[in-house]
């Protein structure tokens, strides 16, 4: 910029009485340079709220993020970009991240190698660069560890006659959308982040070595886990509730069968793990949280949530990258504690208030909706027991207060708290007071609708 230009963000967002001319002006640039970054053939067209890129670092950037399995950076990685004739080699740093580059314009082609053990490099990405700055987030299928193997038992599998021992190294593929087919895990061994990953010896049932790897969970989060206690809702239970809100006891069944399925817990480390709360982590509510300081981090950050997985691949300006990659995905319950573990370490009330807890998935960052003082007296409770889940949604149901499913114009829109929705089964105001607008998108007003139908038969069948 020039020392008359006026400081404006970049991007700009275009606002009435703006031409092309005034905004180079005030940024110090020209129109021409201005009509180049952006893609532009008339200057003279400009609509209101239209995103301009003031420089070429804004509208050609990119950086690279690479994370393990386990969703933990990859430290120590060697990695090469290629664009514009360019050729970039570089190591990731503890973040996983490799350093901000740009290209020459949109249509510039970025590939990303990484470096195999024989020295070679092996192409895991191939993009086209787009407007706007963009982190591609590539995951690998594996994580990366040192461990030595002991001679096997002869006992154990007599047809292996191999006393040697072996090395075990697994390392990332950091395979992507948009990637050729992958080979099986490659490339140069590297740690993983010490904070989450832990790695220790055992042996197995029939005496073999095995090298388990896994996360290490908070401790805070590990003492909430041991609360648990099997305290499963009653028949009932149910009907209790449903007396003292004054509403009829299939309509929080309905609640609990779309929003969780049903299921309040399960357990961690395929059944051998401690036993916790039903998730869904949302990284929206984590970047609303924690104001976006951790936007760098797409899969656990971002103004936008998740999308399905029926939408991977398909453009999205919204998304970090242009795209819906798989960090942009809604995940099963083992990979939403993966998020959850890896946010908590950044910042952990944030964490806990962007998961949804328990078998009516009420999201953290109600927790004084339930009567809590705190986020973490919430996740107590919803770690303790199915019954005490029902006693937050008691509170949650009584204290939500009215909401307009169209706030911009009221009169088109409909007006209700969560208490007059579940006692009038006015299941549109059910679904938006819980899911908001996306309820419709999801079909949740008919799917609970349709789940309180089932439950009131099965109930009259049995009495």
């Amino acid at each position: 910029m020039s020392s008359n230009a006026t400081s404006i963000n970049d991007p700009y967002r275009v606002r009435p009485g703006d031409t092309l001319s005034d905004i180079a002006a005030r940024c110090g640039t020209s129109v021409a340079e201005l009509q180049r970054v952006n893609g532009l053939r008339d200057p003279h067209r400009l609509e209101v709220g239209q995103t301009l890129y003031l420089t070429q670092q804004e509208a050609f950037g990119f950086s690279v993020l690479f994370l393990d399995a386990l969703r933990a950076p990859i430290a120590k990685l060697p990695y090469r970009l290629r664009f514009d004739g360019r050729t970039v080699e570089g190591t990731t740093g503890s973040t996983g991240l490799a350093p901000r580059h740009q290209t020459a314009q949109a249509a510039s082609t970025i590939s990303v190698e990484i470096r195999r053990p024989d020295g070679g490099w092996q192409l895991v990405l191939d993009t086209v660069s787009g407007y706007g700055h963009k982190l591609v987030t590539l995951v690998s299928s594996a994580i990366a560890f040192k461990g030595q193997t002991e001679p096997v038992l002869a006992d154990v599998r007599p047809h292996l006659r191999d006393p040697l021992p072996r090395t075990i190294e697994s390392a990332p593929s950091a395979p992507a959308l948009g990637a050729p087919p992958q080979p099986k895990p490659v490339g140069s061994p590297s740690k993983n982040d010490p904070a989450l990953v832990r790695v220790r010896k055992m042996q197995s049932n029939k005496g073999q070595p095995v090298i388990q790897v896994g996360i290490e969970l908070p401790a805070n989060l590990v003492k909430m886990f041991g609360l648990y206690q099997e305290d499963p809702i009653t028949q009932a239970d149910w009907e209790n509730l449903a007396a003292q809100i004054k509403c009829e006891p299939e309509v929080l069944k309905a609640i609990a069968e779309v929003e969780s399925k049903g299921r309040a817990f399960w357990r961690l480390n395929q059944g051998e793990g401690h036993t916790v709360p039903a998730i869904l982590y949302e990284r929206h509510i984590f970047s609303k949280c924690t104001k976006g300081r951790f936007d760098k981090y797409p899969d656990l950050s971002w103004p936008t949530g998740y999308r399905k997985r029926s939408e991977l691949g398909a453009a999205d300006a919204k998304m970090s990258d242009g795209r819906v990659d798989e960090n942009d995905i809604y995940s099963d319950f083992a990979s939403s504690y993966l998020r959850l573990v890896r946010a908590y370490a950044l910042d952990s009330a944030g964490a806990l208030k962007a998961c949804s807890w328990g078998k009516f998935q009420i999201l953290g960052e109600n927790y004084t909706l339930c009567g809590q003082r705190r986020v973490e007296d919430l996740v107590s409770k919803m770690c303790s027991s199915e019954k005490s889940q029902l006693g937050m949604l008691a509170s949650f149901i009584e204290n939500k207060p009215a909401a307009w499913i169209n706030p911009k114009n009221r009169k088109l829109g409909k007006h209700a708290s969560l208490l007059q929705a579940v006692r009038a089964k006015n299941w549109q105001m059910i679904a938006f007071n819980y899911n908001g607008s996306s309820y419709k998108k999801n079909f949740y007003d008919q799917k609970m609708e349709q789940a309180y139908a089932r439950h009131k038969k099965l109930s009259d069948e049995n009495r």
